[in-house]
């Protein structure tokens, strides 16, 4: 994942005319009139997937400091994922709304939509990622991620195969995940049987 190129300087851009506070090419913050872009459907696609991608990262850090929390604290460390992951999606829908060939767009809203619970809305995201590029190793990986949650193991076995042809990398950090799902980091979901459990779990001990 990255953010789309070009645009990082105006990353915080409002998508109207308004005073915003914006970093320059040094990095250092200058109020100036942010541009009228409504009518430049690309930029706004950009500017929304670069905002949203800043806090997909943030929800992310945030996510992996909640590990060390406990009680109150860690209640409200979770909120503020889930608010952010939901802001962030918002940008993203509103960056494939504008444009519906941004296959990087597609491939985040249904991260941010698989990490909110909306499994129907992830799977229907990550499709059409792969409808614009049927082998975008990304989409691939984190598609199998839903299907992990959702115990549609065929899928996952499928989508390791292709990802060991294509991007052995994204393959390895597919194993990762399906490795932390059977020691019960992230269990399988019930409705999977205990023999579909213990064969998925001997084929991925082999890997």
């Amino acid at each position: 994942m990255q953010r789309l190129p070009l645009f990082s300087a105006l990353a915080l851009l409002a998508l109207a005319p308004a005073a915003f506070a914006i970093p320059d090419a040094d990095g250092n913050i200058s109020s100036t009139p942010a541009p009228d872009i409504s009518g430049d459907a690309a930029m706004q696609a950009r500017l929304n997937y670069n905002i949203g991608y800043e806090g997909w990262q943030k929800a992310q850090q945030l996510e992996f400091d909640g590990a060390k929390l406990q009680g109150a604290k860690a209640r409200d460390n979770a909120e503020a994922v889930k608010a952010g992951y939901r802001d962030a999606r918002e940008h993203f829908r509103t960056a494939v709304t504008a444009d519906p060939d941004m296959k990087e767009g597609w491939n985040m809203l249904g991260f941010t939509s698989r990490k909110l619970g909306d499994y129907e809305d992830s799977l229907k995201a990550y499709d059409k990622a792969l409808a614009l590029q049927p082998d975008y190793p990304e989409a691939i990986e984190y598609r199998a991620e839903l299907f992990l949650l959702t115990g549609r193991l065929a899928q996952v076995k499928d989508a390791y195969a292709s990802l060991q042809k294509s991007s052995p990398s994204y393959a390895i950090a597919l194993k990762t995940s399906m490795k932390d799902f059977i020691k019960g980091r992230q269990p399988l979901p019930d409705s999977v049987s205990a023999a579909d459990r213990a064969a998925f779990t001997a084929w991925v001990a082999k890997l």
